[in-house]
């Protein structure tokens, strides 16, 4: 077994931290759940001092924008807007029409109902649509249609608009900079993961605990990716969201965190074939470069306007592997290997070159973010 030298002395990456206070961990939904109640009371205070009729209509758009705007997103004060809008006129042009009895307005919310429920199932802007054509149906019988709908109508937007206020101007959540933070803390701990695999493969180290426990608080970074995509595709900013790029960034980002859960899995087999440096001398050095490039990605994903890591060290170094290689293959150097010792061994170089090609895809999406 191979022992550690200072040829083998690899650089490491510092695993992100397990356990956040719970400010850091709550702090998101308590600042919604300040903001959600803030935009409550604006708008009850608008109502109440304005004396306006119906108007806790706009009190109850208000909080239900809100809750949905956890991105500080336009898009929710928009839909809301549509869906209140579409089902009020519907529901004040054929209220006329069908008359005010409770078989034709029984008649006319089957028909809305089945109509909107239609359209949101092809777009969500029509969610408040339905619920909308409801309570005019129900209280157009009363009062005059049009002027319940004006009222609904009119309503929402004041919400809507309190509500977007409030989640726009109080604590903002920068939608696109907490996504490309994430995904940084993710290629932070996918280059401990694989710091450590390769230092048990290259160095002999038993650290089954360690890379378990790093294994683990990398699948536990991936949670909320996905909601943080959707609340930085929805987030007002003067920029446009490069949804394609990011969401293939993502995607190769994954798959390196596939390889890394495979080579971490192997991890103790690794140790047991005895990968022998010497036997493929370009091995450390492509693991130091690897490293090294987990480390750039990382901070230029924190700092936007840095300059892309270079990958000419990377891309020597896969050559380099390339030709030890086929060497190997020239002298059968491998032949006499057990077959337990013989696959564990192969499965970590290919494994190497491959996250080394992953990491340089991962470099050339990056310039598109």
């Amino acid at each position: 077994m191979a022992s550690s030298s200072t040829a083998l002395d690899l650089p490491t990456i510092s695993a992100p931290p397990s356990a956040p206070s719970f400010w850091r961990r709550e702090a998101s939904a308590i600042k919604q759940g300040i903001k959600t109640g803030l935009a409550g009371t604006i708008t009850y205070a608008i109502y109440a001092g304005w004396h306006l009729p119906q108007g806790y209509w706009a009190v109850f758009a208000a909080l239900l924008v809100t809750q949905a705007n956890v991105g500080a997103s336009w898009r929710a004060a928009l839909y809301r807007t549509i869906g209140s809008t579409s089902g009020a006129i519907a529901a004040a042009l054929l209220l006329p029409l069908m008359g005010t009895g409770a078989a034709q307005a029984g008649i006319s919310l089957f028909i809305l109902g089945s109509f909107f429920a239609y359209l949101t199932a092809l777009h969500p802007s029509f969610t408040a649509a339905g619920f909308t054509a409801a309570l005019i149906l129900v209280f157009g019988g009363i009062q005059e249609p049009w002027h319940v709908a004006w009222l609904r109508v009119a309503y929402t937007l004041l919400g809507a608009m309190v509500a977007f206020a409030v989640s726009a101007l109080l604590w903002p959540v920068q939608a696109r900079i907490s996504l490309r933070n994430k995904m940084a803390t993710i290629l932070q701990g996918a280059g401990a993961l694989y710091s450590a695999v390769t230092a048990a493969a290259l160095q002999g180290l038993h650290n089954e605990e360690e890379v378990r426990a790093i294994e683990k608080r990398l699948h536990d970074l991936r949670r909320g990716v996905t909601q943080q995509m959707q609340e930085a595709r929805g987030e007002l900013r003067f920029t446009r969201f490069n949804e394609g790029a990011f969401q293939a960034f993502v995607d190769q980002a994954d798959q390196v965190r596939r390889r890394l859960t495979a080579m971490a899995e192997d991890s103790s087999l690794y140790v047991q074939a005895r990968v022998q440096p010497q036997l493929v001398p370009s091995l450390p050095k492509l693991a130091a470069c690897s490293i090294r490039a987990f480390s750039d990605l990382s901070a230029t994903l924190r700092a936007p306007g840095r300059e892309l890591p270079a990958v000419n060290d990377l891309e020597q170094a896969v050559r380099n592997l390339d030709s030890d290689l086929a060497r190997l293959r020239e002298k059968r150097a491998t032949a006499p290997f057990a077959l337990d010792r013989m696959l564990p061994f192969w499965s970590f170089v290919f494994n190497m070159r491959e996250m080394a090609q992953d990491l340089r895809q991962l470099r050339s999406l990056l310039a598109d973010l």
